[in-house]
């Protein structure tokens, strides 16, 4: 069987790091760990799954892209629920960035 080609304009990049994230209408908080990145978007894990379509802002504390903390808005893209011996969260998620939102 051939491996499948990737559905990404840019190269994913592994980095481990703690993000919060808010679903955008509900201003609701949850914690998610990432576990790659790519210029366009993310792959993270969390025990909060929002269904495709729905808009998130990220926060990422050892964010890979500058020294500080950074704050993205994001699309999800899509989610898959995670077998119980693969990982301590429920679900994998995959999202792609609006842009960079400023911190406040």
């Amino acid at each position: 069987m051939a491996p499948t080609a990737e559905q990404r304009d840019t190269t994913r990049v592994k980095h481990k790091a703690s993000i919060l994230l808010e679903n955008f209408p509900t201003g609701t908080h949850y914690e998610a760990k990432m576990y790659n990145y790519s210029r366009g978007g993310m792959y993270f894990e969390s025990d909060y799954a929002p269904l495709p379509g729905t808009e998130i802002y990220i926060g990422i504390e050892n964010s890979p892209y500058d020294l500080g903390p950074d704050l993205y808005r994001a699309k999800v893209r899509w989610r898959k629920e995670l077998p119980g011996q693969e990982s301590r969260y429920a679900f994998g998620v995959g999202v792609k960035y609006y842009y960079p939102v400023a911190p406040q």
